[in-house]
């Protein structure tokens, strides 16, 4: 009974758009770990181009955001037939992975997949949200991350095993695509669009609403805190695994292999997903930039100790463990809490176009991330140890901006109990329902 009251009570809808995330997020898991290390170490491009590569998904993904937001939105499109176009899209993609050899067919892979991925997130969050009211949103969001770690690791660990058992990376492709097809059944079979559409006088604001959001002060100082978030995880997931394999020395106790690393991320992401939920019912009752903050303060330190696992001789193994703990605990407190707190934002007309800024400053962190990674370990060993203390240095400038969140004045962006106080000014009467 303890465990029915503890686990989240959400919409039958909620639970199917997690279990279809699971099983596309095993296939993500497989491909998008061993992309750089497939193309620089087998297919001989080199390390700055396909940081090349991988900045275009987020190019795409620009472009995507934009119509994600606004079809999502949209009477014609919905949340549902947004996120069937984006697992096609998807499958496509990993077609054209298949076949890639060369850069500009690594590019076309990544600006498909880029475009793909970008449809789904607006669309995601915003029927998770349709179906999760108030506080239990954050809930909804947490269960999600879990889904997404879950599958991701266990996509890891499976891309690990295909190649040590047949040494076949062309092969993950191919069961990313089967992923993404059983994604589309279960979206195709099981999901309806329960959004209530908008009326014509309400779709016409539609522009307004971007440029209401587009030059909300409070709104732009969170999207630069989240760019900085963004790039740190991206940064974590294509340019770490690539730094531990070609430039950090082998342990006495553990081969730094693909393999060997793959199941060390494993870990990370098992960590990631059994600290969903607890870390959301622990934390809920702080305000979210309060758990931001330190969500910023433990990627510095996480970041600091992989720095010195690349000075460090003898003890990498231990360094490195102890960086993914805390790196862990640093994704758990950002991503729920960070989208929570956009949908609480965003009114519900506008909730795919702000959800679609929000998954901006994701395009923008894995614009940045795969260029300054695949820069500067292209560059000597000198530089690619050093990215990692600057990385760590440049948290301090995100504290920074999420303390002015802080000090603001009444009409503050984050109140506790993870309402508003904008929202709960005009609808006084619903903050009192909610807490009630």
């Amino acid at each position: 009974m303890r465990l029915t009251t503890w686990w989240p009570q959400l919409s039958p809808q909620v639970w199917v758009l997690v279990a279809g995330r699971f099983l596309s997020q095993i296939g993500s898991g497989i491909v998008l770990f061993y992309v750089p290390i497939y193309f620089v170490n087998l297919v001989g491009l080199s390390a700055a181009q396909v940081g090349l590569g991988l900045s275009s998904a987020a190019i795409a993904s620009a472009v995507g955001f934009f119509l994600a937001g606004a079809m999502t939105d949209s009477p014609l499109w919905g949340r549902r037939r947004t996120l069937m176009l984006s697992c096609l899209i998807s499958i496509l993609a990993d077609g054209v992975f298949w076949f890639a050899q060369s850069l500009p067919l690594l590019i076309l892979a990544n600006v498909l997949m880029g475009f793909g991925d970008s449809l789904y997130w607006p669309a995601s969050g915003a029927a998770i949200a349709d179906e999760s009211p108030g506080r239990q949103r954050e809930e909804a969001y947490a269960v999600s991350g879990l889904a997404d770690a879950l599958g991701s690791g266990l996509g890891i660990v499976l891309g690990g095993l295909l190649i040590a058992t047949a040494n076949a990376y062309q092969l993950l492709f191919v069961v990313d695509g089967i992923t993404f097809f059983a994604f589309l059944g279960v979206l195709t079979i099981m999901i309806k669009d329960t959004y209530a559409q908008p009326s014509y006088d309400a779709t016409q604001r539609g522009f307004k609403a971007w440029s209401t959001a587009l030059l909300n002060p409070m709104f732009l100082g969170f999207a630069l805190a989240n760019i900085l978030f963004t790039t740190y995880i991206n940064l974590m997931e294509s340019t770490l695994p690539l730094y531990l394999t070609n430039f950090v020395q082998p342990s006495t106790w553990l081969s730094l292999t693909p393999e060997n690393i793959g199941v060390l991320f494993s870990v990370y992401v098992l960590i990631v997903a059994l600290l969903q939920v607890p870390a959301v019912r622990t934390l809920q009752r702080y305000q979210r930039v309060h758990v931001l903050m330190l969500s910023m303060m433990l990627w510095g330190i996480g970041f600091l100790l992989i720095w010195l696992v690349g000075l460090a001789t003898g003890w990498q193994l231990i360094l490195i463990v102890l960086a993914l703990v805390i790196l862990a605990i640093a994704n758990v407190t950002y991503t729920p809490f960070a989208v929570a707190l956009v949908t609480e934002l965003a009114p519900k007309p506008s909730l795919g176009i702000y959800l679609s800024l929000n998954a901006q400053c994701w395009t923008v962190g894995y614009l940045l991330g795969p260029l300054v990674g695949g820069w500067s370990l292209a560059q000597n060993e000198h530089i690619a140890h050093a990215l990692w203390a600057t990385v760590s240095l440049s948290t301090l400038i995100g504290v920074l901006i999420l303390k002015q969140f802080v000090r603001s004045p009444k009409k503050t962006l984050v109140s506790k109990q993870g309402h508003l106080s904008d929202y709960d000014s005009v609808a006084p009467n619903q903050a009192k329902s909610n807490t009630s």
